[in-house]
């Protein structure tokens, strides 16, 4: 594992940056809304060939990191009475930069990156913080469609277990999207502002230059 793997890692573990950019329990006045649930995909790498870490932008013996724009991907798992889920088992997977899966399945002409581990695993601390480095994925035909970008999750708490998506807002996909339509269903014409990463550019202090992408994860028991 090359250094600044090792680092980020290290630091990933220990959560300190994202305490201070995640609110209090005690900041939370009302009930949260429930993180919606979403389809799992096709792409969901059960035979996992690389690294398994926080940090999907590096690869041990690898000196090139991945392409794209670099995420600092941090938040919280909680109750919607805004307590935190500590040991939360959370798993992501996505696209890389070009749209591409590192997956058998996926025949899309966007190229692989050798340089993206393509799917992280960790479990939540004392106060139900994750943190992942990623980069954002690219956008990829689905038949007659656009599947805009997005991150998959799988979250296994004490109680439950929620698989979803994160997707970002402003993105002029996200109309034309059916799989997020369908998922969506159950919500009628309003879009639940739970499925979005708030983004802050430039603001990550895990990688220089990386953008910041806040996503705190509601689950029904916890």
């Amino acid at each position: 594992m090359d250094q600044a793997k090792r680092n980020f890692v290290a630091r990933a573990a220990v959560f300190g940056a994202v305490g201070a950019a995640c609110p209090g329990v005690g900041a939370f006045a009302a009930a949260l809304a429930k993180t919606p649930p979403m389809d799992l995909g096709p792409f969901y790498p059960v035979e996992r060939l690389v690294e398994d870490d926080a940090d999907l932008t590096r690869l041990a013996g690898h000196t090139d990191q991945a392409k794209g724009q670099v995420l600092d991907l941090t938040g919280r798992i909680l109750t919607p009475d805004g307590k935190p889920v500590a040991g939360a088992r959370i798993e992501i997977w996505q696209a890389n930069a070009a749209g591409r899966y590192a997956h058998h399945g996926d025949t899309h002409a966007a190229p692989l990156d050798p340089n993206f581990q393509g799917f992280g695993v960790q479990k939540t601390d004392g106060e139900g913080r994750f943190r992942f480095l990623t980069v954002k994925p690219g956008a990829y035909p689905a038949g007659s469609f656009m599947r805009s970008p997005h991150i998959h999750m799988d979250i296994a708490g004490k109680w439950d277990r929620l698989v979803t998506q994160m997707y970002f807002p402003g993105d002029p996909l996200l109309a034309q999207d059916k799989v997020l339509a369908i998922d969506l269903i159950p919500y009628g014409a309003k879009t639940p502002a739970g499925i979005f990463g708030k983004l802050t550019p430039g603001a990550s202090t895990a990688d220089p230059g990386a953008t910041l992408c806040l996503f705190d994860i509601v689950l029904r028991n916890g």
